[in-house]
């Protein structure tokens, strides 16, 4: 279901609330689920826990771009890096190691759609992959595994001593180091993402006392004290809510 659906459900439910409000004093319910103030509480309960949504979300997204950004400079960056390594004339043995290391990160696409968490490889000969995908271009965990071996590769060869700063060993680890605190960051929002919207749902569509049960519970009320023709009446029986319970 989308946050657009549940945003409608809210918008029918205040609807609702302004038919009963406009019925005055023969709005008695015996029901405790539609008397006094439990269906404004109601509107403003759910209100409350999508604005919570909502305000994880938008920071769920921002943590999301970030990464994508970040991710996408990752093949160019190791290219430039190995360029440099052979600028320093190292082993052709060592350079094929880098290289090696580069082919599992090279071409990846990296958007919303890549994983967050790695993914077992395709069966061989599996429809649309070859057999030959590799795991880091799947998954961002794929993709930091590689970069871990390439920065230990690097390290690993007493010969690699770069002038620039942006090639040093150092700088590499930290780059790696910053694109892990990202992903991890990303993770996070969702986590946080789907624990207020499971709290909103718990709320707002619960079995027992839930948006579903009250406003079948109203209309089938509403019924017994207006006129079936009465436009209010008529509207409310319009009114749609989508079922979110689990």
């Amino acid at each position: 279901m989308s946050e657009s659906t549940h945003a409608k459900n809210l918008e029918n439910l205040h609807i609702a609330n302004s038919i009963v409000a406009s019925v005055g004093a023969v709005y008695d319910p015996i029901n405790s689920l539609l008397k006094g103030p439990s269906l404004p509480d109601f509107e403003t309960g759910v209100a409350t826990r999508m604005g919570e949504v909502n305000e994880k979300l938008s920071l769920e997204q921002t943590a999301v771009d970030l990464q994508i950004a970040a991710f996408k400079q990752v093949s160019s960056r190791v290219s430039k890096t190995i360029k440099a390594a052979k600028a320093l004339g190292l082993s052709p043995e060592f350079l094929e190691n880098l290289r090696q290391t580069s082919n599992r990160l090279n071409g990846i696409r990296v958007n919303k759609a890549t994983p967050d968490e790695m993914q077992p490889p395709p069966a061989p000969g599996a429809a649309g992959t070859g057999g030959t995908r590799s795991v880091s271009r799947r998954s961002y965990a794929g993709i930091l595994e590689s970069l871990d071996l390439f920065d230990e590769q690097l390290k690993s060869n007493a010969a690699y001593k770069p002038n620039e700063d942006f090639y040093k060993s150092a700088t590499i680890t930290a780059w790696i180091a910053d694109l892990r605190t990202l992903h991890n960051n990303a993770l996070d929002t969702k986590v946080a993402t789907r624990s207020a919207r499971n709290a909103r749902d718990s709320f707002a569509y619960s079995k027992t006392d839930g948006l579903l049960i009250r406003m079948n519970a109203l209309k089938a009320y509403m019924e017994t004290i207006l006129d079936k023709n009465d436009p209010r009446f008529r509207q409310l029986k319009k009114l749609i809510f989508i079922d979110h319970s689990k």
